[in-house]
């Protein structure tokens, strides 16, 4: 007997939303979701309690909770289970053609609706911003979270990480560092009782920030089941970065797109966290071809949202969208 043809997914694009700081952003960029894209889905993660988002504002917005009880230390594996967990919980409920993964700090830039078709008609499998520069320390050594590193005076624990990072890489022997700027961790050279990276996979760095298809979005799943998988990223450094970009581009088969789902901004010189966007970056968001920029904080991106919303709804009405 030949095998049943797969089910037809009736929603097109689910959102998933990871939240922690500022619901009022966090309900304005649901809000401006639903308006862009009136059929998809949107899944506010989050660990703040169950009043830190309005229940009958978010329904009203269009948009569903998932309360996680899952802790998240920044730089580390759990931050990677937050997404899984999210992604697992969208697929659950909506069984989406596509899942898109961005911050409660975002806010769209373009017509959602007209950047979805494309994706969709394109048949791209991943759309991943990836970063072509050398991280080495984060797969060469091995890294683990230091328990307590949270209680120590954040002041204390940065002057003592960059002394230990100094030392480590004058011996070559362990060091402490801040993972993601925040998560007191210890890095040592990987050996013996170390996991090892899966066969034939290449470790590959990029951003969080991404679009998925419903098979991607599998894929991940089911690495994420596969001990050895979970082991070796688990053991990496920052690898919410590295995860989804090393085990969809080792299968053969997926079109992998290089290009951002949203657009960061970051201070001059660098850092490790992106910097609020102001209305002086609008052309730069709007050149960048991503359908989100972050991050978006009141009142100093006040001026770029009124700006960047009133030109997508300019786009709209060309087009003739409805709304």
């Amino acid at each position: 007997m030949p095998a049943a043809a797969p089910t037809p997914r009736a929603t097109s694009f689910a959102y998933v939303v990871l939240a922690h700081t500022d619901p009022r952003r966090v309900l304005a960029a649901v809000q401006r979701i639903q308006e862009l894209s009136p059929g998809a889905r949107v899944l506010v993660r989050h660990t703040r309690g169950s009043g830190f988002l309005p229940a009958r504002e978010l329904a009203a917005a269009g948009a569903q909770e998932l309360h996680s009880r899952l802790r998240v230390g920044w730089g580390t594996w759990s931050l990677t289970a937050a997404v899984l967990e999210a992604l697992r919980t969208a697929e659950e409920r909506w069984q989406p053609r596509a899942t898109v993964v961005v911050s409660g700090q975002d806010h769209p830039v373009r017509d959602l609706r007209r950047w979805e078709e494309g994706i969709l008609e394109r048949g791209t499998d991943a759309l991943l911003r990836p970063d072509p520069r050398d991280y080495v320390e984060r797969y060469r050594d091995c890294w683990h979270e230091v328990p307590g590193g949270e209680l120590l005076p954040p002041r204390w624990v940065g002057s003592v990480a960059r002394l230990s990072e100094r030392a480590g890489d004058l011996v070559g022997g362990p060091r402490l560092r801040l993972a993601g700027g925040r998560t007191l961790v210890l890095g040592h050279r990987r050996g013996p009782g170390c996991p090892a990276a899966p066969e034939g996979m290449v470790y590959r760095k990029g951003s969080l920030w991404m679009t998925l298809s419903a098979r991607a979005v599998q894929h991940l799943l089911a690495a994420e089941q596969d001990r050895a998988v979970q082991r070796y990223f688990a053991s990496t450094l920052v690898p919410d970065e590295s995860f989804a970009h090393s085990v969809l581009g080792a299968l053969p088969g997926l079109l992998v797109e290089a290009g951002p789902t949203s657009w960061p901004f970051f201070p001059p010189g660098g850092g490790a966290h992106p910097r609020s966007v102001v209305l002086s970056d609008l052309e730069a968001v709007r050149d960048s071809g991503a359908a989100f920029t972050r991050k978006v904080v009141s009142p100093v991106s006040d001026a770029f949202v009124h700006a960047v919303d009133a030109l997508v709804d300019a786009d709209r009405a060309a087009a003739g969208c409805p709304g």
